[in-house]
């Protein structure tokens, strides 16, 4: 018994493992995060969410990718949040010379659908990411789609979990 869950555990951690947990030799080591989002604040879900206000999309993507590249060994020099249009690779090289990086990390929160989170933890999203180098070359841009599912109760009252949950497999996927 005790060998079956031992093999089980290990098939689960290799299958987990698919994208690489650090930082790749020769990837720019210092960056800053850009977030920007399309998306508009979702009215809240919950008696909570009226109470406390509703959080911005874009806050949540800063915050979760900072955390995201933090633990792939990246130094996050900075992390901000555009306001209005989406950002461009201009303001990218323009922000990775104002704190000294390597290059930006540009991640866009383009789509997110909520229809599906009450009945069924279910949310679509549509996540790009990019990173610019200091000198404005795109080094890499890839972008996320899918629906992310969770079956705890809060993730159903609660878009923030799949927003998190997206913006951690994003961040996975950069070399």
């Amino acid at each position: 018994m005790r060998a079956f869950l031992l093999v089980t555990l290990l098939c689960l951690t290799a299958a987990c493992a698919g994208a690489p947990s650090v930082r790749p030799e020769g990837a720019p080591s210092r960056v800053v995060v850009l977030a920007a989002s399309r998306v508009p604040r979702p009215p809240p879900q919950s008696l909570t969410g009226q109470l406390s206000g509703g959080e911005d999309p874009r806050d949540v993507v800063a915050r979760v990718g900072a955390e995201a590249l933090r633990s792939r060994g990246f130094e996050v020099m900075a992390v901000e949040t555009a306001m209005g249009p989406l950002p461009s690779v201009e303001q990218a090289r323009a922000l990775a010379h104002q704190y000294g990086a390597e290059a930006t990390v540009l991640l866009v929160l383009t789509h997110m659908d909520l229809s599906a989170l009450r009945p069924l933890g279910q949310v679509n999203l549509e996540l790009e990411l990019s990173l610019v180098d200091a000198d404005g070359r795109v080094l890499w841009s890839g972008a996320h789609r899918g629906a992310t599912s969770q079956n705890l109760y809060r993730a159903r009252t609660n878009w923030r979990s799949h927003v998190r949950q997206a913006v951690i497999e994003t961040i996975r996927e950069l070399p």
